[in-house]
């Protein structure tokens, strides 16, 4: 799983740590929501056009109570509720104006819990049970460009993206202009995998059923 971290763009499966054990016996804290949601404002500067068909995902994690008991709260021109989507991303993600104010996100949480973020890289489509491959080639090609961008002087660090993997579908195919069909290849945890390199003539991609969320991803190490 490609994650990155406020020291770059890496390749783990380390979750950036919100709210961690020294402010464990803290029931509320505010936190500026560009710690929360690292390098959103450096792919918000991309040019439209070179992220239509990517985007930044922050999934939350929490121990120690569940999802419903965690409240996050962007504090920027009102009060706006951050959402936990079916993906356990957190939605709607900060304007342009709430980061460069680092308007502040108050986290309310159960005593003794501990929530995380970890932040992930998704094609910018609908879920579906089929795809057009070149919008799924378009996304990683968009990705892989926008992550070195962002990064900056990081860029050195950040992974090869080169798939996609469909998360909450269990299986698929690349379909060919002529109708053949090749079943994609699995991670270790059972989601279908699109590379576009070693998939080169798929014309579309079918699944099983729609994934929950497409996941840009490096090789595993």
């Amino acid at each position: 799983m490609t994650v990155f971290n406020r020291r770059g763009f890496v390749g783990s499966a380390a979750a950036l740590t919100v709210v961690g054990a020294s402010a464990a016996r803290a029931e509320t804290k505010d936190v500026p929501c560009t710690d929360i949601f690292p390098f959103l404002l450096n792919y918000l500067n991309l040019p439209t056009a070179e992220r239509t068909h990517f985007r930044l995902a922050y999934k939350l994690a929490v121990t120690g109570a569940k999802l419903s008991d965690i409240r996050l709260v962007l504090k920027h021109n009102g009060e706006t509720p951050l959402n936990v989507a079916a993906d356990n991303t957190l939605t709607p993600l900060p304007p342009v104006a709430a980061l460069k104010a680092k308007a502040p996100v108050t986290v309310t949480r159960p005593d003794g819990s501990k929530i995380g973020l970890t932040l992930l890289i998704a094609a910018a489509l609908p879920p579906a049970a089929a795809y057009a491959a070149p919008d799924l080639r378009k996304a990683v090609e968009q990705a892989r460009a926008g992550a070195k961008k962002a990064a900056g002087v990081m860029s050195l660090a950040v992974p090869n993206l080169d798939r996609i993997v469909f998360v909450g579908a269990a299986g698929g195919q690349a379909i060919g202009a002529d109708g053949k069909g090749v079943a994609l290849p699995k991670t270790k945890d059972g989601h279908p995998v699109f590379q576009p390199a070693a998939q080169g003539v798929a014309a579309r991609v079918t699944l099983d059923k729609a994934p929950t969320l497409l996941r840009i991803d490096a090789k595993p190490k």
